[in-house]
């Protein structure tokens, strides 16, 4: 963050609030101390904001499991780290029960309290970023940007509904720009797990060693650069939800790290001895079907079984045209405030272009061209010459010779023959056949199945 870390010390002892300051002046905190709780609680209920409290369990006057309560009340997302020399398991347990984030028994090393106070300002970081989602995210149905009225979109409504609450995996399932992450964060905050983190990372990003250091993380000295402890994904997400986007396309080595945790919930950080367990649940998104990945030997059986316990397919957005106008208004709402430009609507050549054009970048395509219409038109409608010229010159070609199928063919049938053509052309490569149609592997597949044609 830019401004200082907000942190109140409570400690009795002069040497120890000394201590504590001295530890934190490295890491951009501006400190206050009290020698007792009721100031220190009094000062919080003055409105003095507050990220973190640093408070000794054992105070001359209340306790810190009283602070770690009036603080809530105060703020709820205030992180309180409790110290004390009167260590114990049973004392650390109730420390975190009652809501602090982490016990460190004295004496304690500078270092490791810098590093306790830098992690809980990042877990405190991410949680207001996800509260400030959520409220975003709240009154759009399906939450969010994920709009539409086509079947298709009632259906997706309906599994975010059903499965909000469960626990099981989800596999989302979508071409680039569908608003995969949109219906995973949609499951994420109307779930009981919604005040705590959503965290989403993309697989396909990555190199291995640095996705298994962002899932797990490590600790101080397990590879050269690692100076201090890193708490990952699965650990910082403890109680809330992680969306691993672009899953199909991690190496064998890191399919079998994450379906063990999958099975056990629990992993050991890179270079560390100790098993840790967590409570996260897990979304995972991919853009192919892992069947067909299974089948060619790129992903393992297991994991697919494992993260295929409840899929929810979105369609593209060429197969719910009927839900383009619907998103026009919304982009057009949200932009149109954002640049503080009064847009009604678009006209209706450019409606009928949106319409006739293939959006091979689906939602997010369509949102990027009505931010770019509101930017450059002079006029309070969009019209056809505010768009792209890829959708001004979207003309199908038809074929040379259309004689080869009889004219009395319904199109349904005249597609399912034409499809079947270019499969055998193909000797059945499902891939080829896709791209000589123009049209993704997925949508074939459907095709496929609601022609009765076979797919294996």
């Amino acid at each position: 963050m830019d401004r200082p870390l907000r942190v109140v010390a409570i400690d009795d002892e002069e040497t120890m609030l000394k201590i504590i300051r001295r530890s934190l002046e490295p890491e951009h905190c501006a400190v206050e101390t009290f020698s007792n709780a009721s100031d220190a609680i009094a000062r919080l209920r003055s409105g003095y904001p507050v990220d973190i409290i640093i408070t000794d369990l054992m105070l001359p006057d209340i306790d810190g499991f009283r602070v770690i309560e009036e603080a809530h009340k105060v703020d709820k997302n205030i992180f309180v780290v409790v110290i004390t020399a009167y260590s114990s398991v049973e004392s650390a347990v109730k420390a975190i029960r009652a809501g602090a984030y982490d016990f460190i028994p004295k004496p304690f090393d500078p270092e490791h309290l810098a590093i306790v106070v830098r992690r809980a300002a990042e877990t405190r970081s991410l949680k207001l970023e996800n509260i400030g989602l959520k409220r975003q995210l709240e009154g759009l149905p399906g939450s969010g940007e994920i709009i539409g009225s086509s079947l298709a979109m009632r259906q997706v409504f309906s599994m975010i509904e059903k499965v909000k609450d469960t626990e099981g995996t989800v596999l989302i399932i979508g071409e680039s720009g569908v608003g995969k992450e949109l219906v995973a964060r949609a499951i994420h905050y109307g779930s009981k797990r919604a005040t705590r983190s959503f965290i989403a990372i993309n697989c396909g990003a990555l190199p291995d060693e640095l996705l298994e250091s962002e899932l797990f993380g490590y600790e101080k000295g397990a590879f050269t650069g690692a100076v201090n402890n890193k708490t990952g994904l699965f650990e910082a997400a403890n109680g809330g939800t992680v969306f691993l986007d672009e899953v199909s396309s991690i190496s064998p080595m890191m399919q079998v790290k994450l379906l063990r945790f999958l099975q056990e919930r629990n992993f050991m950080r890179l270079g560390g001895k100790e098993t840790i367990s967590v409570d996260v649940r897990v979304i995972a998104a991919t853009n192919e079907y892992l069947k067909d990945a299974v089948d060619r030997g790129g992903f393992r059986k297991d994991l697919y079984y494992r993260l295929n316990v409840i899929p929810i397919e979105i369609p593209p957005l060429r197969e719910r045209k009927e839900d383009i106008p619907l998103l026009i208004r919304h982009f057009i709402r949200k932009f149109s405030l954002k640049m503080a430009r009064k847009i009604s609507g678009i006209n209706k050549d450019a409606e009928e272009l949106f319409k006739r054009y293939k959006w091979e970048g689906n939602v997010r395509e369509l949102e990027n061209v009505i931010e770019r219409a509101i930017t450059i038109t002079d006029d309070d409608v969009i019209s056809a010459g505010d768009l792209p010229d890829e959708i001004k010159n979207e003309n199908p070609q038809l074929p040379e010779n259309t004689a080869a199928y009889p004219k009395n063919l319904t199109l349904f049938d005249l597609e399912r023959i034409h499809i079947a053509d270019v499969l055998k052309s193909v000797n059945g490569n499902k891939s080829k056949a896709a791209r000589i149609l123009g049209i993704d592997y997925s949508t074939l597949r459907r095709k496929l199945n609601a022609m009765g044609i076979p797919i294996e």
